[in-house]
């Protein structure tokens, strides 16, 4: 009995932390395969006659698996990843190819409309000293994001196995300086002007006002989820002119020396005036 529960314990210890982890040993909820795969085991072997899982013939593992002619695989989450805490986030994965010749990418995709596919590491010419499963480590950055593995090789010997996202080894990371913020709710919205050479005007007032002005406006703002709430919004109902443009200017100077790296942080609410035509 103590055993079990030693060992229910560490089962816990382990996976504190753990945002996804797939083995394929099990189903896999958390991510998605497109193109041309296949999950074998060691007594299939393709390439290689063990997963890394167990490190048995009867661990299972992904392989890419191309018809003649075709190229293409991609593994990808299937939802968004949201870091809860401060600590440093890695994705891990284990590769292992027979022959020299293939390429793999480790990308990360950002926005709600997957606006911006940043590349954080490419795999290309296998190590000829590797003879066995090898691991690929990414650091990815502490937001809200997807994942996407991606090759377009020809070759069939490329393989895949336990694909986790938890925190990176080592200590925590202080806590992020805070340079400057603004929720349009105190005394901030002062500082921010729109400028007036430009045609299209920004304006800041409270969702309900908002709604009155503009008919596709948010209805409530980000910072309290109702009417009252305020935020800056650019009306858009009467259209000026193509490829005319309005800015919101912040009248405040912000001190960074080159040592240091920030990141700048907003929500936004996409939405536009559809015209009628006749």
């Amino acid at each position: 009995m103590s055993l079990l529960l030693f060992i229910f314990l560490c089962q816990i210890f382990l996976s504190h932390g753990t945002i996804l982890n797939c083995d394929f040993e099990t189903s896999c909820n958390d991510l998605g395969l497109y193109g041309y795969w296949d999950i074998t085991d060691g007594y299939h072997p393709q390439p290689i006659d063990h997963g890394h899982t167990l490190n048995t013939k009867a661990g299972y593992y992904v392989v890419y698996n191309p018809s003649p002619g075709a190229r293409g695989f991609e593994i990808k989450t299937k939802s968004w990843l949201q870091p809860s805490t401060n600590r440093s986030l890695c994705f891990r994965m284990w590769h292992y190819a027979s022959q020299i010749n293939f390429l793999f990418t480790v990308s990360i995709v950002q926005g709600d409309g997957v606006e911006l596919i940043r590349t954080l590491a490419s795999v290309s010419d296998k190590n000829v000293s590797t003879i066995d499963w090898t691991l690929i480590e990414v650091k990815l950055p502490n937001e809200k994001i997807g994942i996407s593995v991606q090759t377009v090789i020809t070759q069939k010997y490329l393989a895949f196995d336990d694909i986790s996202v938890d925190n990176c080894d080592g200590p925590p990371p202080s806590l992020p300086k805070v340079l400057y913020t603004c929720d349009f709710e105190s005394s901030c919205s002062e500082s921010f002007v729109s400028l007036p050479m430009y045609p299209y005007q920004w304006l800041i007032t409270n969702a309900s006002d908002a709604d009155s002005i503009e008919i596709f406006a948010p209805s409530t703002d980000f910072t309290y989820g109702n009417k009252s709430g305020h935020y800056a919004f650019v009306p858009v109902s009467k259209r000026i002119d193509e490829g005319k443009v309005g800015y919101l200017h912040l009248q405040k100077q912000l001190q960074i020396t080159p040592q240091e790296t920030y990141c700048l942080n907003f929500q936004y609410y996409a939405y536009h005036q559809v015209a009628e035509v006749i």
